[in-house]
């Protein structure tokens, strides 16, 4: 028993042997010929209707081995846009001696405008004389053919290879294409999107003057945006005078998610709030991004700065977003309405800066929080009267 089962164990070594040496190593798959539109983009406002724009079709790592001899491609776009005007036959007129060309088989080089397409199919009517002289197959990188594109309209479409016409003929087994990849090419003439609007962070309100926050009062701001566009991360920090003001909480607005939190701090000896978050779901649009409470610590404090720095705007793909940002001010200080440089008289000084911010609003370049007199956001006629009633009076 023991005897047969060495025997049997031995056939079985014995024939696995022989399998890997008769049966060769598989053949490493040739990477697939590249064909592609050149340019692959054709982008241009400046191509204007009955303008003109030139494209070449192009292969590239043409096998050595079996080489390439034929050829054939259909190329589509959108006939309402484009109408080719010339089809030119490039390849097989570069590879093959000009005292050959007679052995060039063209069999197909034509467009139609009306279908919107691109017909080329050429081989060599003997590919042994080819072979034999010399000029067949094809490797390598090659033009195949350029076309000439006239524009119709305004608009952008694919010149694509249709796939069931495009295709690579192997010399050694015709009933076998080269493998092929395809790429299309495209055109526009469309204007380019507008950049989109920098996001602005601001305070709101931007001004608050109250005499009556006194000491162990508590007020509330909220930090919004507006312009937000894929927003996938927000940080900042917000500025205040720790002597005048202590900061009780921090918490996300409206437009955070209740479903994220933010990392924040509060640091009341600095003087500064601290925001951050990430969003696993951008967002975009305008809302209110976290709300601030703040308690009064001292009396007659001016222009209490509620400033925001090292802000940070993320888009989802970790590149930095353009923004803006408009700070705050606080007041309990008694002073005189119009007042807007703190010297203790409505002047001439006080008017000009008033005039210079009329007719703006929060986040606008010539805002001015301390022309705001009603309050309301805008700098309008109201203001500059508010500012006219007390001009003169001093503190």
């Amino acid at each position: 028993m023991a005897k047969r089962l060495t025997v049997t164990c031995l056939v079985i070594l014995l024939v696995s042997f022989i399998l890997v040496v008769a049966v060769p190593a598989g053949k490493a798959e040739t990477p697939p010929a590249k064909v592609y539109v050149d340019p692959l983009k054709v982008e241009d406002v400046a191509l204007v209707p009955n303008t003109k724009f030139n494209v070449s079709v192009r292969i590239d790592d043409i096998p050595a081995s079996p080489g390439l001899a034929g050829v054939q491609f259909r190329l589509t776009w959108d006939p309402n846009l484009l109408n080719c005007t010339r089809i030119q036959e490039i390849l097989f007129h570069s590879v093959t001696p000009e005292d050959s060309w007679s052995n060039i088989w063209s069999i197909q080089l034509k467009y139609n405008n009306t279908g919107g397409y691109a017909d080329y199919a050429q081989t060599w009517q003997d590919i042994a004389t080819g072979i034999a002289d010399g000029y067949a197959p094809i490797s390598g990188n090659q033009i195949v053919a350029n076309l000439t594109f006239n524009v119709r309209a305004v608009g952008k479409c694919a010149l694509h290879f249709d796939p069931s016409n495009t295709l690579l003929g192997d010399p050694q087994v015709p009933s076998h294409p080269i493998p092929q990849q395809l790429a299309d090419g495209f055109f526009s003439n469309l204007p380019p999107p507008p950049a989109p609007k920098a996001a602005l962070l601001y305070v709101d309100p931007a001004k608050i003057v109250d005499p009556n926050l006194t000491p162990s009062h508590n007020f509330t701001i909220n930090i919004n945006i507006i312009n937000a566009s894929d927003l996938a991360g927000l940080e900042f920090k917000l500025g205040f005078n720790a002597s005048a003001l202590h900061a009780n909480s921090v918490a996300s607005g409206g437009f955070i998610p209740n479903s994220v939190t933010p990392a924040t701090q509060i640091d009341n000896t600095a003087g500064f709030i601290r925001f951050n978050v990430s969003l696993s779901t951008p967002l975009s649009g305008d809302g209110n991004v976290t709300v601030v409470q703040f308690h009064v610590e001292a009396d007659n404090v001016r222009n209490s700065t509620l400033h925001l720095y090292d802000v940070k705007l993320i888009n989802s793909t970790g590149q930095t977003l353009p923004f803006s940002t408009v700070d705050g001010s606080f007041s309990n200080a008694r002073m005189i309405l119009g007042d807007l440089n703190g010297d203790g008289i409505v002047n001439l000084k006080d008017a000009m800066s008033a005039a210079n911010a009329f007719g703006s609003s929060t986040g606008d370049p010539n805002w001015n929080p301390d022309a705001d007199l009603d309050g309301n956001g805008k700098i309008n006629i109201i203001d500059l009267i508010l500012l006219a009633t007390n001009f003169g009076r001093t503190a």
